[in-house]
């Protein structure tokens, strides 16, 4: 019974080492989107082989990514804060997480109730463009996949989507733009 008890703590207290001794996240990219109150950082843990674990922090607030662990488990991540004029930007991360698609969010901060949203997609390919527009930041993605007849596809704000033959002119008039994204590695 004493060696059940003393394997028992030793169990216990390797099993300790083991959770105190993981990596803590740390920050890999930070995106002012209207302000330091909207400040976003992307933070990274828990590495395997080439993927993280990823998790998104506004002010005190820190949550994963996407549901849960699990699904913000990702590889090949990339992100890119960009500029839409007037002071604000927006924050679009991509990679490879737990469908055979890119996925990845933009965030944004809408300037109506000025809190901060998401738009999230899944594509073959990476997004190519940001349209900056009236109807808030959309996203817009060549169609590689062929998963429509269309040449391209658009996801914005309140789960919009849109498929589309014509690369979208902004109405500069109004202080829309479309910002090409950087190529990506």
């Amino acid at each position: 019974m004493r060696l059940n008890a003393v394997f028992a703590a030793g169990l216990i207290a390797s099993s300790l080492h083991v959770v105190a001794a993981q990596p803590s996240f740390t920050t890999v990219a930070e995106c002012d989107l209207a302000g330091p109150d909207s400040r976003l950082s992307l933070l990274r843990g828990h590495p395997l082989s080439d993927a993280h674990v990823y998790k998104i922090r506004q002010e005190q607030e820190t949550r994963f990514l996407y549901a849960d662990a699990d699904a913000s488990f990702g590889s090949r991540v990339d992100w890119q804060c960009v500029p839409t004029g007037k002071g604000a930007n927006v924050f679009v991360i991509t990679g490879e997480f737990s469908s055979n698609y890119q996925q990845g969010i933009l965030f944004f901060r809408d300037t109506n109730d000025r809190r901060i949203h998401r738009v999230e997609f899944a594509e073959r390919n990476r997004p190519r463009w940001v349209l900056s527009g009236s109807k808030g930041p959309q996203v817009i993605f060549e169609n590689a996949g062929y998963e429509s007849a269309h040449k391209y596809l658009i996801y914005g704000p309140a789960d919009a989507y849109l498929e589309t033959d014509e690369l979208p002119l902004p109405a500069t008039a109004q202080g829309e733009s479309l910002i090409e994204l950087k190529p990506y590695p």
